[in-house]
């Protein structure tokens, strides 16, 4: 998913997965991070950057959002999609696991008056 502020403003959110897991990379010294987030079948790919903190972990498969300014650079007839990241997020809940009720065990019914 991916939503874009209407008007100037680059502001956006990107909700998707994680293509890969979260990488720590440096430029002039300075360093930074960056995770790869699906949009969606045949949507494209955000890179996603981390600037001046680390986030969680983020691992290939993990549903992220995150939320900051959009980007978009052309390149040899292709096209990159950046978000630099005020937030990112990645979902940290479980599965439910319906638990079985346990199987009772036979009772002797011999010694009750009823």
């Amino acid at each position: 998913m991916f939503l874009k502020r209407p008007g100037e403003k680059n502001d956006s959110v990107v909700a998707g997965y994680a293509v890969g897991d979260l990488k720590e990379k440096a430029y002039d010294g300075k360093k930074f991070y960056e995770v790869g987030v699906s949009m969606g079948k045949d949507a494209g790919i955000v890179n996603v950057t981390v600037w001046g903190r680390k986030p969680e972990e983020i691992k290939k498969g993990d549903h992220v959002f995150a939320a900051g300014q959009f980007s978009m650079a052309k390149k040899d007839d292709k096209v990159y999609y950046s978000l630099n990241a005020d937030f990112i997020a990645r979902e940290t809940s479980s599965k439910i696991v319906e638990d079985k009720p346990a199987e009772l065990e036979p009772i002797d019914d011999d010694g009750l008056p009823f």
